[in-house]
Order: C-alpha cells, then structure tokens, then sequence
C-alpha cells in the first residue's frame, strides 16, 4: 500500500512514518509533502492508494487541496483539533485521527482502508449526504453572526444579514456586502463555509459562498450547470457558476 503523508513538521511526519512501518500490512510511504502548493502540483500528476493529512498547513487548511483537485483517494485525516470532524468528512476521508498518534487508533484506520470497498465511491456520497443533513437541522452554537474587517485604520463589524457573497481569490478571502463594499477577510473559504448559517448561505463552488437575499436571477448555463445573477453587481467580470456537483443540494437549498 503506497502511502502520502501532508504534514508540515518535522517531528509529526517523523513520528507517523515510524508508526506505519510498524503495520503488519506491506506500506511504504512513498511521499511526504509540506504545504497546500506543493501537494497541489504533485497530485495534478501522481496518485497512491491512502493519504494521512494534517489540517493546518503553514499556507492554509488541507481542505483546499481535496478541493480544488477533486481528489478521490481515500484520507486519514490527523490534527491536534476535533472541531474539523465533521467538515472532513466532505471529502473522501475513511478516519479522523487526533494528535498525539495512538498506535491502536493509527492501526485500526489502516484496516479500515482494507475493510472498504474504495470503488465505490457513492458509499461516500452517502456519508457526506447524512453530514450535510446533520449540519443543517443540528441547533450549531458556533455559527458566526458577526464579522470584523478593517479599512485602513478602521475597524468595522458586520452582521451576517449584511452579506451578499464570500469570494475566494488565489490565498485571499473577500467579503462583500448588500450595499457593494468589499473587505478583506482574515479566513479560507473552506473554513468559513462551517461558520454560516447553512439556511441563509450556500457554497456554490470552490470560489463563491452566496446569500439567499444576494441571488437576482437564475440561468441554466448547461444539463448540469447554473449561472446566478448577483446582487449588488460585482465589480469582476467573471461567470459566477454552480458547480455541476452542487446543483442538485443548490436547487434543494432554494426550495428550503
């Protein structure tokens, strides 16, 4: 079972290789990546069978690459947070391990790789299906009401019934308003989705989270794509498109 460790110190990668040699299955880690760039450019060409990923990066969360190359290869998430438990398991994660590793815990994840039939994916789309249900009726104390942004020395706080629209660009994170002003915010589009009202916001692709009140009009742009119209207008030119893989929980999320 070739193996690719995402962690960007030293002694955690160290002590989780050490661990996996010790499996009694056949593993060889064959890669160790550092940050979301590097890992990014190495998945765009190369594949293995599991991936243990920490969440925090020195560039960003691990979310982002999951979500940007669309990975499905089976990932054992390992943090020092259980707060992300949840969120993980959007992508094709099979185990959620906090650190310190536990040898047992780091075993058991590896059989459970073995013990799933990773060709079939929708197995996975039914998980992630219960998590979304469980994440819009659950009562989530950590909703964000209020944001705060600065304009030059300035510090401003926005009520989340002020926003049109997030817009992520390259690392940056932008929040506009129902009144056209847009604003740096300190955050990754990623991590922010789960700090929302899931009834009011809906992330619609990897770059744009949208308010219900922020959607002027409606457009099939192909069999499985949307084009929204925004409101206030945005200062970009770009397409503003539901991806093809949220168009169904998009059109449900407009019935609710």
């Amino acid at each position: 079972m070739n193996i690719v460790i995402i962690e960007d110190e030293d002694l955690a990668a160290e002590s989780l290789e050490k661990l996996l040699l010790k499996s009694s299955r056949n593993v060889v880690v064959i890669k160790r990546l550092e940050s979301v760039s590097e890992a990014l450019e190495w998945f765009k060409d190369n594949s293995c069978d599991l991936i243990f990923s920490d969440i925090h990066l020195g560039d960003g969360e691990s979310f982002e690459i999951f979500e940007t190359l669309d990975i499905k290869i089976p990932i054992v998430f390992t943090t020092a947070f259980d707060k992300y438990a949840i969120q993980s398991f959007q992508f094709f994660a099979i185990d959620y391990l906090l650190k310190p590793y536990d040898e047992d815990k780091l075993n058991s994840a590896i059989e459970k790789y073995f013990s799933i039939n990773v060709s079939a994916p929708v197995e996975f789309n039914k998980i992630e299906s219960f998590l979304q249900q469980l994440k819009s009726n659950e009562k989530n104390t950590n909703i964000q009401e209020r944001f705060l942004v600065s304009r030059g020395e300035q510090l401003i706080s926005i009520n989340s019934n002020e926003i049109a629209y997030f817009m992520a660009q390259d690392k940056y994170l932008f929040l506009f308003t129902n009144t056209g002003d847009s604003f740096l915010y300190e955050d990754t589009i990623s991590n922010i989705e789960f700090k929302l009202s899931s009834k009011d916001f809906f992330k619609i692709n990897r770059k744009f989270i949208v308010s219900h009140h922020a959607i002027k009009q409606i457009f099939k742009y192909s069999q499985n794509r949307l084009k929204l119209e925004l409101q206030p207008v945005p200062n970009f030119s770009e397409l503003i498109l539901v991806s093809s893989k949220s168009t169904k929980d998009f059109k449900n999320w407009l019935n609710n």
